[in-house]
């Protein structure tokens, strides 16, 4: 796994929070709320309307059709993989109708103050 500087004194975080994540690799909220929705599965599997879910969550009509929701997945997701490459972190899809993954390379302490 890619070794990530502290956003406050610099040294390396041997095991990064999602915060540190976002803030590293200049994640956008958008983005985040996607990556946030799989860190906290612990590398489960997340369906993708629990992504849909948090992707909308401040959303008070719970966001547009179901189709534009999936299409502006697809690209948060394709944005975020290449802003993960090389980093040890991958988003991986599941299988059939079981959603996606967050997979690491190494631990990861996947507890986080904030929640995109």
């Amino acid at each position: 796994m890619q070794v990530i500087p502290c956003p406050c004194c610099s040294n390396p975080v041997a095991e990064p929070t999602l915060d540190i994540v976002i803030e590293h690799f200049g994640i956008s909220d958008f983005e985040a709320r996607i990556l946030g929705a799989l860190w906290k599965a612990k590398g489960r599997p997340v369906a993708t309307d629990r992504i849909f879910d948090a992707m909308y969550v401040d959303d008070r009509s719970g966001g547009p059709s179901r189709a534009k929701m999936y299409e502006a997945f697809k690209f948060g997701l394709h944005r975020l993989r290449r802003r993960l490459e090389g980093s040890g972190f991958s988003l991986e899809n599941a299988g059939y109708r079981q959603g996606y993954a967050l997979s690491t390379k190494g631990p990861v302490n996947r507890v986080s103050s904030r929640s995109p």
